[in-house]
């Protein structure tokens, strides 16, 4: 049916709802899971200053090797075969650059930032409207 499942994270307890729901549904396929913590570096390029920009890019990939340190944990408790990324740029442009046609991505109504949006948060908005898969929103609280 699908040959991946993609569980993108931003770290946030709201995004470990989509992501656990991801990994579940890869392990009832036997399907492997692909994780991505995307670092949106150009909200800090406001910043002259070099010494922060390599500060906020220090903690935003110790950010990202927690949360998918979280999600290989999770995986590995359901016995699912998992790939983890963190990546740079705009974070629905590469989730959506990660999926391939046979892919099935899992992730939550919203993410870090809350109700940024009405009812979906950004992110997820617009990975629906971009994506060439099947995506999977699960109601976050």
């Amino acid at each position: 049916m699908y040959e991946r499942v993609i569980v993108p994270t931003d770290g946030s307890r709201i995004a470990e709802r989509g992501v656990l729901k991801g990994l579940e549904i890869a392990s009832e396929l036997d399907v492997p899971a692909y994780s991505v913590y995307v670092m949106d570096l150009d909200k800090y390029k406001e910043f002259k200053d070099d010494e922060i920009n390599r500060g906020e890019r220090k903690n935003m990939k110790k950010a990202g090797e927690r949360a998918l340190r979280w999600v290989r944990k999770r995986a590995h408790d359901l016995g699912v075969d998992i790939t983890t990324d963190i990546l740079i740029g705009e974070p629905y442009e590469r989730i959506v650059e990660e999926a391939g046609k046979g892919d099935v991505i899992f992730m939550s109504s919203h993410g870090r930032s809350g109700f940024t949006e009405m009812f979906l948060g950004s992110t997820t908005e617009r990975v629906l409207k971009h994506a060439h898969c099947t995506v999977v929103v699960v109601k976050g609280d």
